[in-house]
């Protein structure tokens, strides 16, 4: 018969991932790696033990395994990461997405009106999850977001349209606005910005440095706050009284968001931990929050 017996091969490849990986997460990579890269989830190797593969996927299984060996994360070498139900393609231009910024956005479904017509910016938006996420959910929103980057707004463009989403996709650089839509009304802001202080690069793992963009991930010591500052000056004359901002901060920052959203206008405010009981996610309004607490 032609070609490689799947399950020789992914037995043979799994072994070559747990040298440097522990058993387990070698064997979900492999299965990410079946699954992403040729569509062979679990299910399909159930129903056809003797499924093989032809010569051309053997060397990108091999390529793939090379590359994970060398400390590349999985979703840059399939080109693909899972949020929620979407499939979002993701290159070295953008931030992987991340389970903390997934249940984030989970609050911000629950917190707010969905068939009510809200106008939505998500301020840098990096692959499009966020702003292609709450566009899904809120039906009836418009939603824009914004990015720096015009290499991450192509990507985000194209997972807009891959996962039938309408989004406006705006390049401006939040720290010297020129959009226009910073001058309208709006009902929900929300905003993962850099938020790791240089200082703690070191405490930071290897394939987070050394693959992912920097702009996207730090900020100077001496202000590790200006994008959170500038993110609430630009909506506090803009946001409608029943309004909310949403941030993803660093877990070391809580009490000083809360402080910050006091000084500029936003004394209703709190912050939220995460799944793993983090402080992770601050939630803030000019007015009450008319929503049960989360």
């Amino acid at each position: 018969m032609f070609g490689f017996n799947l399950q020789k091969t992914k037995r043979h490849f799994t072994e070559a991932l747990a040298e440097k990986f522990p058993q387990r997460e070698a064997e979900q990579l492999m299965r990410i790696l079946l699954e992403d890269l040729f569509g062979i989830d679990l299910k399909c190797q159930l129903m056809d033990p003797n499924l093989r593969i032809d010569e051309l996927q053997h060397y990108q299984l091999e390529q793939a395994v090379k590359r994970l060996l060398a400390g590349e994360p999985v979703q840059y070498v399939t080109g693909m990461a899972r949020f929620g139900d979407l499939l979002i393609k993701v290159s070295q231009s953008v931030l992987i997405p991340r389970p903390e910024t997934e249940e984030m956005v989970q609050k911000i479904c629950t917190s707010m009106p969905k068939e009510k017509p809200l106008r939505i910016w998500d301020i840098g938006t990096g692959s499009g999850c966020i702003a292609i996420a709450l566009a899904k959910y809120f039906e009836n929103a418009e939603v824009v977001a914004f990015d720096v980057s015009e290499d991450a707004l192509k990507i985000a463009k194209r997972n807009a349209e891959s996962n039938g989403a309408k989004v406006v996709f705006v390049q401006d650089d939040i720290l010297n606005p020129t959009s226009g839509f910073f001058a309208q009304p709006v009902d929900l802001v929300v905003s993962n910005p850099p938020y790791v202080c240089d200082s703690e690069r070191a405490a930071m793992e290897a394939n987070v440095l050394d693959w992912e963009p920097e702009k996207a991930l730090f900020v100077p010591d001496d202000d590790p706050l200006l994008f959170y500052r500038q993110i609430l000056a630009l909506s506090k004359n803009q946001l409608n009284p029943n309004g909310q901002i949403w941030f993803e901060i660093n877990e070391r920052m809580g009490e000083e968001m809360l402080s910050l959203c006091c000084e500029m206008g936003f004394p209703k405010a709190e912050i939220l931990e995460d799944f793993s009981g983090k402080p992770r996610v601050c939630r803030a309004c000019r007015n009450c929050f008319r929503q049960k607490k989360l």
